[in-house]
């Protein structure tokens, strides 16, 4: 059975990617600006995947997915790909869909996590 998440600001990590900055927040906004262009063109790919059935890609994206989650924080966004991730390489793609939507949510709230914190540095 798969989990329902709600994505809130504790999902994301904000001390991991200052880290990962080196405490450079100029740094850690562009590297959270291209995870997020990134992550968005893996949802895309993950579709596709997902229409085509093809279990090995799917798997493959989202475990590209889930470890570019884990470096810059956005760790919800990152359990959930290994949720997809698992049940592709396992053949099982009947809750793909959801799982699929559940990591358009964590992306979301990843994308007002940051212009939030934009906002906050003006």
């Amino acid at each position: 059975m798969l989990k329902s998440h709600v994505p809130t600001s504790s999902d994301f990590d904000w001390r991991q990617l200052n880290q990962l900055a080196g405490e450079d927040p100029d740094f850690a906004t562009e590297l959270l600006t291209i995870f997020l262009a990134d992550a968005d063109a893996s949802l895309s790919r993950i579709e596709d995947a997902i229409a085509a059935q093809n279990s090995q890609s799917i798997a493959d994206i989202a475990h590209s997915l889930r470890g570019a989650s884990a470096n810059v924080g956005a760790k919800a966004l990152a359990a959930v790909a290994c949720q997809l991730e698992q049940a592709a390489s396992q053949d099982r793609l009947s809750g793909a869909l959801k799982l699929l939507q559940q990591l358009h949510l964590h992306c979301q709230n990843v994308h007002r996590q940051l212009k939030l914190r934009l906002s906050n540095r003006l």
